[in-house]
């Protein structure tokens, strides 16, 4: 299995204050200490989890670009100075 990355993708949820889904790791790792769960409902839960975090990331680097293309001077836009 390729790294998941988890460290990475939970630091990208608290710069980006992604709280439902830092709440929702919490509840993966909860249900891990207080049931026996098997392995593959586990790893399917964090992959699940990675590939959401994953998807909210993308959606704020668009947003930004979208932002900066927003805000890019007339001479950018129309390739003459105005």
């Amino acid at each position: 299995m390729d790294s998941i990355d988890v460290i990475n993708r939970i630091d990208s949820c608290l710069t980006f204050e992604l709280d439902d889904l830092l709440r929702q790791f919490d509840a993966i790792m909860d249900s891990i200490m207080q049931t026996d769960v098997q392995r593959h409902t586990i790893r399917d839960a964090v992959s699940d989890w990675c590939d959401a975090v994953d998807a909210e990331l993308n959606d704020i680097a668009e947003r930004s670009r979208v932002c900066e293309e927003l805000t890019l001077p007339a001479e950018e836009i129309f390739g003459t100075e105005v």
